[in-house]
Parts: C-alpha cells; structure tokens; sequence
C-alpha cells in the first residue's frame, strides 16, 4: 500500500468517526400527562447517547395517569422497565430508544431502523479505500 493509499484511507476513516458523534433528540422541557404532549426542544446528545421516549402509567380511583418523556439517554436506560413511586401514586414505566435524528418525536412501538446513512458511508468507504489500494 503506498503512503497516499494509507493517507486517503486514515482520512476516509477519521470521516466515518466523526459521523457517529452526536445524535439530535428531542427533550421535554416538562414531562407531560396524556394526552397533552410535553413541550419539545431538540437537544444535541453526548457522543454515545440515545434518543430516548419513556412512558409511566398509575391507576388511582379508575382514573389513569400516563406521563411521557423524552430525552437523550445512555444505552443503559433503554428497553428498562420498573416501577417508580410518585406523588402516592405507583407508576408502571418503560423505555424505548432510537438511533436517528429526532427519532423520538412520538410515542415508538417499536425501535427506529439503524441509521443506514452511516452504513451507506462506511460502504462507500471500504469501496474507495479497496479501489484505491488496487489502483
């Protein structure tokens, strides 16, 4: 491999690094009950952090409460469930994450694709890193 092949290609892979930094997700600014929807901005998340869309459900006196919530999260906090005891009341929760921008704009019944922009890169990169060793 020559010194401009090996270059190009510790170039191309900084590139495909630097891709996965950062997601954009949208953060509550204030929980919300249903069937409000909470107050959304966009938020830039740390690098290795999720979209993360959380919802927690309390029955009392039949009524029933459902919060909602959105936020960047660590893989840690996705696909949790558990219970968390609020104002006397017994809340049921569970979260879903996403790995796009914005993806957890509403309520998810099921994880977002993979982020194929970053896979068609990475291809794009191997291809052009083989066709230029080869050249």
């Amino acid at each position: 491999m020559s010194s401009s092949t090996a270059l190009l290609f510790l170039i191309l892979l900084s590139l495909l690094a630097s891709t996965a930094v950062c997601l954009t997700c949208y953060t509550c600014v204030f929980s919300s009950i249903s069937p409000l929807e909470c107050q959304m901005q966009s938020n830039k998340c740390a690098a290795g952090e999720r979209c993360l869309y959380a919802t927690a459900t309390a029955e009392k006196d039949s009524r029933r409460f459902v919060l909602n919530d959105k936020s960047c999260a660590t893989p840690s906090k996705c696909g949790v469930t558990g219970e968390k005891r609020v104002a006397g009341l017994v809340f049921t929760f569970t979260t879903r994450c996403c790995d796009t921008d914005l993806c957890n704009a509403a309520a998810m019944t099921m994880p977002a694709a993979p982020c194929w922009s970053q896979m068609a890169l990475s291809l794009v990169c191997m291809a052009l890193t083989s066709l230029l060793a080869s050249a």
